[in-house]
């Protein structure tokens, strides 16, 4: 019974190495994949790499600079302990953006508040904030009780429109001694903790799927063709069929055969996960990619996961860091994903309605209250509450009402 018990634990262990591995490979780039998959060939003694003649793209390959990824996954495995944690730490690690920053939405980050938390705590200090407020914040951990951290807690907007004023009289601090904490202890920070692994340089992007259109006919390739392909050494093929070889040596020959094979199977099933969301993306957005509409349609990762039927983890694995070649040029994969609004002629994506918001303040005479914009959006036909007026304007970098009043005195 013990024993049955212990093969099965050993089993289920294997399992869950097996899918984090899994899992792993399909948040990878096309790149990152090339490399790891050349390291876990060269691990492996049955397993040989066939050289192809060069593909003409592999010029354009990203040089030996660490990715902010490579990094993260790296040091998850030194923070983290258990594989369901390590899972998560990636899945964060997917999601940032160039910056740093995280572009996960709350319900996606729902059960991961914890390993978040645990992530920011990675160097450089900053990484998985949700906005600049955040980061700094982050960085000022150990001056909680002093006062530049409430200024950035509970005073950040006057601090980006240089209120000093209104910060010396509601801190009793006088303004003299804000602006030397400000030079001492705020701008050596980073905002931007992200792009300190950025390239010095920025070669072509080679696509991990292309979407083109040829004729009257549209075809969806995932780029695989730039991965290193590998066969089994013929002399332990022989070993395995000789009846003099030894068990240890069969047992060790068919270890790493399975182990080839498995390789196989997960690069095969990234390959069909993304060709489905292309797929699915292609019949979704075939108006956006024709140039027929300025915006995708609204599309969210929870739709498309319940077309496809997987989950909406696989789906946010699937897509990260991730880039489409379309006939609308090189597009990231998330950027087909938004949440949709109701307009009078149906659903509009979020990305439309910050389009027009944009027009709006470009084109006013008189600074329009938040409520006043939402107005006039709907006015257009695009309902959209204050709040969320409020939301998109700060996400655009669009001042308030008060401070665009100022500059238009």
């Amino acid at each position: 019974m013990e024993l049955h018990q212990s093969i099965r634990q050993d089993q289920r262990l294997i399992m869950s190495i097996a899918m984090e591995h899994a899992f792993h490979v399909l948040m990878m780039p096309t790149l990152e994949l090339n490399d790891w998959l050349e390291r876990e060939i060269e691990k492996n003694p049955l397993l040989k790499i066939v050289h192809h003649a060069p593909n003409p793209l592999d010029t354009a390959l990203i040089g030996s600079k660490v990715t902010l990824y490579d990094y993260l996954t790296h040091e998850i495995e030194l923070l983290f302990e258990t594989s369901r944690e390590k899972e998560m730490a990636r899945e964060i690690a997917g999601s940032l953006d160039e910056k740093g920053f995280l572009t996960l939405s709350e319900q996606e980050l729902a059960g991961k508040e914890a390993v978040l938390k645990k992530f920011q705590q990675i160097e450089p200090i900053g990484l998985g904030a949700r906005n600049v407020r955040e980061t700094l914040l982050l960085q000022l951990e150990e001056k909680k009780t002093c006062p530049i951290y409430q200024i950035v807690d509970c005073h950040y907007n006057d601090l980006l429109h240089n209120r000093l004023g209104k910060i010396s009289k509601s801190l009793k601090i006088h303004v003299s001694e804000i602006k030397k904490m400000i030079h001492h202890e705020l701008r050596p920070l980073n905002p931007f903790p992200g792009r300190i692994f950025e390239n010095d340089f920025n070669p072509p992007l080679l696509p991990d799927v292309s979407i083109l259109k040829e004729e009257d006919s549209w075809k969806v390739e995932v780029n695989d063709s730039d991965l290193p392909t590998f066969e089994i050494h013929e002399t332990y093929l022989k070993a395995l069929e000789n009846p003099h070889s030894k068990q240890d040596e069969i047992d060790f020959i068919r270890r790493h055969l399975a182990a080839g094979n498995w390789l196989t199977r997960i690069v095969r099933r990234r390959k069909k996960t993304l060709q489905e969301i292309a797929t699915y993306l292609l019949k979704k957005q075939r108006d956006f990619l024709e140039g027929i509409c300025i915006n995708p349609s609204p599309m969210t990762m929870k739709e498309v996961a319940k077309a496809l039927t997987v989950s909406e983890s696989t789906m946010t694995r699937a897509i990260a860091h991730k880039s489409i070649a379309t006939p609308r040029g090189l597009v990231k994969f998330r950027s087909f994903f938004t949440h949709a609004l109701q307009s009078k002629q149906g659903s509009v994506s979020n990305q439309e309605a910050k389009d027009l918001l944009l027009k709006l303040v470009d084109q006013e005479k008189d600074p329009l209250s938040d409520q006043q914009l939402s107005e006039k959006l709907s006015e257009r036909g695009i309902q959209c509450d204050r709040r969320t007026v409020s939301k998109y304007r700060k996400e655009l970098k669009i001042s308030s009402v008060h401070h665009r009043k100022m500059w238009k005195l």
